[in-house]
């Protein structure tokens, strides 16, 4: 059966966020997650001058590797705040590969695999309110 690339974005928004404290819960889960390897979380800061003040950015990025039969490849994860422009807490791509019979059911073979191994292991842990996982293709709905 052929091999297809089948990588996803993921957006996730919770309530009750709280930068440090869902950033580990997030790591302990994503860290349970037997088809994920390598998993590891960095604190990132930014400090810009805006107009003569010091503006300060935080968030945590967490990264590792796919441990899976059709060739692992990477995931990266970058928990923030919401803001009006990203309106969500975390932001995940996953880059795979999925044999399946052809280009579409590799597709929704990819979307099943995300839902049943990370969001709902996510969802048993956090409150969300939304969730979507869409091939880079439609990154048009990454920015509505």
């Amino acid at each position: 059966m052929p091999i297809f690339r089948a990588d996803r974005y993921v957006k996730i928004t919770i309530t009750d966020f709280a930068l440090s404290k869902s950033s580990e819960k997030l790591l302990q889960v994503l860290q349970k997650v037997t088809d994920l390897r390598n998993v590891q979380m960095t604190k990132v800061r930014i400090d810009r001058e805006e107009q003569g003040r010091i503006r300060v950015e935080e968030w945590y990025e967490i990264t590792g590797s796919l441990n899976i039969p059709e060739g692992g490849k990477s995931f990266w994860v970058i928990s923030k705040p919401r803001t009006e422009e990203e309106p969500y807490n975390f932001f995940m791509r996953v880059d795979r590969n999925i044999e399946a019979e052809n280009y579409e059911d590799a597709q929704n073979k990819a979307t099943d695999w995300l839902n049943r191994t990370i969001i709902r292991p996510l969802d048993a842990v956090f409150s969300i309110i939304a969730s979507s996982a869409t091939p880079p293709e439609d990154i048009s709905q990454l920015v509505s």
